[in-house]
């Protein structure tokens, strides 16, 4: 029997052009919870400083702390209260800020049978709230909830770079792959048609070495 042909879809930056922590911290402003924003914000004044005048070493490392911080400010909410939230960041971050051309392109491959997945390093409950707007499926990184609340840690890693192949090599032949930063790298390389969506610029010259296709629209 021959493979499930799959098609992958990188989330932010990818489908939307909105971004995550900017939805979590309106979602905190807009619900009377600013300060929690605020204190976090103080707190990490220096290295926000440092990256916004390009004086870090590791520029990712550094995002990938911010995101986990802003997640942790919400360490205590119940599963019901976590989706409400999802919902909220999908339904005024993300879902006005989509890249309506990507989203067509996912929808034709949906419409014509094949096995859609969005495949990102973005919270699971927020993953599935953009995923469900498209009827497609997704693969994201776990939250942890204990005793019914939320720890504010992550479930093992970030699902990003060489993660996202290992899951998509467990669920069939991966036919295309769309992606827009370095760490994608790896998942476009095993795509049969591999497609770089407003890419960094080391992704950019990826795609021209390889020659894979460029969105900029």
């Amino acid at each position: 029997m021959a493979e499930p042909e799959i098609v992958a879809f990188d989330l932010e930056g990818t489908l939307t052009a909105g971004v995550a922590w900017e939805g979590m911290r309106d979602y905190l402003q807009a619900h009377g919870e600013e300060e929690k924003f605020r204190r976090f914000f103080r707190k990490n004044l220096l290295p926000v400083l440092a990256f916004r005048f390009g004086l870090l070493r590791d520029e990712r490392a550094f995002k990938e702390r911010w995101i986990l911080g802003v997640l942790h400010l919400f360490a205590g909410y119940t599963p019901q209260k976590f989706d409400e939230m999802a919902a909220w960041v999908v339904s005024h971050t993300f879902w006005p800020q989509r890249r309506v051309a990507v989203v067509e392109e996912l929808e034709r491959y949906r419409a014509n049978g094949r096995r859609v997945i969005i495949v990102s390093g973005m919270f699971e409950p927020i993953l599935q709230q953009f995923a469900g707007m498209l009827q497609v499926e997704s693969m994201g990184t776990a939250v942890e909830f204990v005793d019914g609340r939320f720890t504010g840690e992550i479930v093992g890693q970030l699902n990003v770079g060489q993660a996202k192949v290992d899951r998509l090599q467990q669920v069939g032949r991966l036919m295309a792959a769309y992606g827009d930063t370095v760490r994608d790298i790896p998942m476009l390389a095993l795509a049969e048609t591999a497609v770089a969506v407003h890419p960094d610029a080391k992704l950019r010259r990826a795609a021209e070495l390889h020659g894979w296709r460029i969105m900029t629209d």
